[in-house]
Order: structure tokens, then sequence, then C-alpha cells
């Protein structure tokens, strides 16, 4: 999608409405990449980019509910391999809970129900094309946007969270529970042993 002026200016105007969020949202992982240092590490993201997220940028897709974050990872799955099951191969998962304290979210429904700013909104929720979202992502991320809340394509009535970890300070994103979790599987390892 090119932009146009009035287009340019809707984001802009959008940046301005982010406000603070503090809640709990979903994150489901393969149990190769269970590991707390590593779950809200953004290097998946990074590597493959994704719904507003470019490759490169470090960041963190979160959902509302823990079945979203699964539904989530399965559409993933079909975009970059061409195929929406997960493998029994790829179980178990782990879903953290994940507590998110962010100053700067954007939530895209903000953008506008009206020209320009809904021909920009809808661009970015194109199911097969991402190159909008990409290029709003590079905006958000260099205006210092902490997160995006934007409404799920793959599961209806859920949204997710996706959180630019360059602009954020150290557990403005958490694990809840991670000590616990840590605990836990330390007892498992000692008694496998």
């Amino acid at each position: 999608m090119t932009s146009t002026a009035k287009q340019r200016a809707a984001v802009e105007s959008w940046i301005g409405t982010a406000a603070s969020v503090d809640a709990v949202f979903f994150r489901s992982v393969e149990r190769r990449y269970m590991d707390p240092s590593q779950v809200l590490s953004g290097e998946g993201t990074a590597a493959n980019g994704g719904r507003f997220a470019a490759a490169g940028m470090r960041a963190v897709y979160l959902s509302t509910t823990d079945s979203g974050a699964t539904k989530e990872t399965t559409e993933r799955k079909s975009r970059l391999g061409g195929s929406a099951q997960i493998s029994t191969a790829k179980y178990p998962r782990i879903v953290y809970a994940v507590e998110a304290k962010l100053q700067r979210v954007v939530r895209l429904n903000n953008l506008g129900a009206s020209e320009p700013g809904a021909a920009v909104r809808d661009a970015c929720l194109n199911k097969d094309d991402l190159a909008t979202s990409m290029d709003i992502a590079r905006q958000l991320e260099k205006a210092g946007i902490q997160g995006l809340i934007f409404p799920s394509v793959v599961m209806s009535g859920d949204d997710n969270l996706i959180v630019y970890l360059a602009n954020c300070a150290p557990n403005s994103v958490r694990i809840q529970n991670e000590d616990e979790f840590i605990e836990e599987a330390k007892k498992i390892v000692a008694r496998h042993r």
C-alpha cells in the first residue's frame, strides 16, 4: 500500500493516542523454547518478522487469551512453513501468562473508522500481505511506542499485543510466576536423574 499524505497524518495523530497498559497476556511456545530467559527475547520475530514487525525488530507477540495464543502460533506456522498444523513432535507446548506494564501503547482500533485511517487499518489486517503492517511497525518503533494492541485476524473476538522491546525498560514484560515455574522445572529434572 502506498500511503497518502492524509494517511501518514492519520498515523501520526494516532501515535499521539498512546496510553498505558497494565494487564496479563498469554504466549504459547514449543518446549524447546520454554526456557524463561528465551520466551520474551524477541529473537524469533527478529529473525522472521511478522504482522507489525519487520525482520530485524525484536518484538514479542502476546494474546489476550491462552487459546488465542495457541491459535496465533498455529497460523504463524502456516504462514512461515506452509502447514497450519503443529505436529505432535512440537508438544508439549507451554503457555505463559505474561505481565505487561507499558506506558506507550496504541490500539489499532483507534486509528480511525473513516478514511484515511480506516484504509491503513484495513491494510494492516490483510491476512495475506504484511507489508503495510511492517511499515507501520517501523514508524511506531521509531516514535518510541512500546506496544500495539490489534485484533486477531485468525480468532474473532481476541486481541493481540506486540511489544517493541527496543523501547521497553527491563521487566516491562515479565513471565508471571517465573520463579515458581523454574523451581518446578528443577524438581522435574531432579526426579529424572
